[in-house]
């Protein structure tokens, strides 16, 4: 932009030349000269306007491409934040689930002990309790893999301080025609592109500038001298000033190669516009689908633990009372499992959507801070 703006300022010139010559049967002569010159342009039919209002928008754009990349970067760090999040509670479920089987084992291994239960129900425990064991470990895994990909996008070398902390959302979902109004208010992508559109509007007016003329104002001074076979300077000294103007009246169809390139470039633009907006709606549409279907899996996971933890209750009461087998008792076990499990993936769904939803919006910092 200081470029473009340069252009249109006055530009000053120094120069200076010396020679020397000697001709056959002419006395030698030498002759210097230095000039100052400054120059103004008047008029260039749009050009140098263009070019500053270009530069202008370009500035713009950079920094609303420069916000954008920010918003990118906060919405895959609190992503990552949340896939660590929800790694955490799973891994927490499976040491809780391996602690209850290996109560089972220790209880069945003790009634085997002391010859009430079958050798068979005693191997089965076993083979459950090595299963949770393995199903733990790769959970603890899977958390500890998650925590280090959101040190590397914090820079951070080590996760040896890394944790992360359970949050509330407080989450109303509305319509989503207003989640679409808001995306083509906010998003800072599609601000760029109308920018864009508008810069290239301005550069087909400064095609257009080759059809018309150009006019400069000039001033300067000169300092001649000259010194011939006596070997004395005579100095000479002169000033100028003047207006000149040109105008290209035939150039083979530069110029209107020139601007009808510049046109296909603006089109091109309201295209490429055109088609993110299908995008960004894309965007918010299934983020809002995904958000509401989270919260009716929410709603219906909740219902499933406590049904699960019932049945797991009943099981063991009817074993401990001796009307039950221990494959009701690790069915109920796992099915209380697979219940926590669920409903954590829903919880974590309900939070990733929700960030998916503002991202979409172009909203993510806004809404990590609500």
């Amino acid at each position: 932009m200081k470029s473009a703006r340069g252009q249109k300022g006055i530009s000053i010139s120094a120069s200076s030349s010396i020679n020397a010559s000697k001709t056959e049967a002419v006395n030698p002569s030498e002759r210097a000269n230095a000039g100052l010159s400054a120059s103004l342009p008047l008029y260039s039919g749009g050009r140098l306007e263009s070019a500053i209002k270009s530069a202008q928008l370009g500035l713009e754009i950079s920094r609303l491409d420069f916000s954008q990349a920010q918003d990118d970067l906060t919405y895959r760090v609190v992503t990552a934040y949340v896939n660590a999040l929800e790694n955490l509670a799973t891994a927490r479920v499976d040491l809780e689930t391996e602690k209850n089987l290996s109560e089972h084992e220790r209880m069945i291994s003790a009634q085997f002990d002391a010859g009430a239960k079958a050798k068979i129900d005693l191997l089965r425990a076993q083979v459950e309790t090595s299963n949770a064991t393995q199903t733990a470990a790769r959970s603890q895994a899977a958390y500890e893999v998650s925590l280090t990909n959101l040190a590397t996008l914090l820079s951070t070398d080590s996760i040896a301080n890394l944790t992360v902390e359970e949050f509330n959302t407080a989450l109303e979902l509305g319509d989503v025609e207003n989640y679409l109004t808001a995306a083509e208010e906010n998003r800072r992508d599609l601000k760029s592109d109308a920018l864009k559109i508008e810069q290239g509007e301005w550069h087909v007016t400064s095609a257009k500038s080759g059809w018309l003329p150009s006019v400069n104002a000039s001033v300067g001074t000169d300092l001649n001298a000259s010194n011939t076979s006596n070997r004395r300077w005579h100095p000479t000294p002169d000033a100028s000033a003047g207006i000149s103007a040109s105008w290209s009246i035939f150039d083979s169809g530069v110029t209107r190669a020139e601007v009808e390139s510049a046109k296909v470039e603006v089109e091109r633009l309201k295209l490429a516009m055109a088609s993110d907006v299908d995008s960004v709606h894309e965007e918010v549409v299934t983020a809002h689908k995904n958000l509401r279907i989270a919260l009716l899996r929410l709603t219906t996971t909740q219902r499933a633990v406590e049904l699960a933890e019932e049945e797991r209750y009943i099981a063991t009461e009817r074993y401990n009372a001796g009307e039950g087998i221990l494959l009701d008792i690790l069915d109920a076990e796992l099915a209380l499992s697979t219940a926590k499990k669920n409903n954590v993936s829903a919880r974590y769904d309900v939070i990733r959507y929700s960030f998916d939803l503002a991202h979409a919006t172009g909203d993510t910092l806004k809404a990590m801070r609500s």
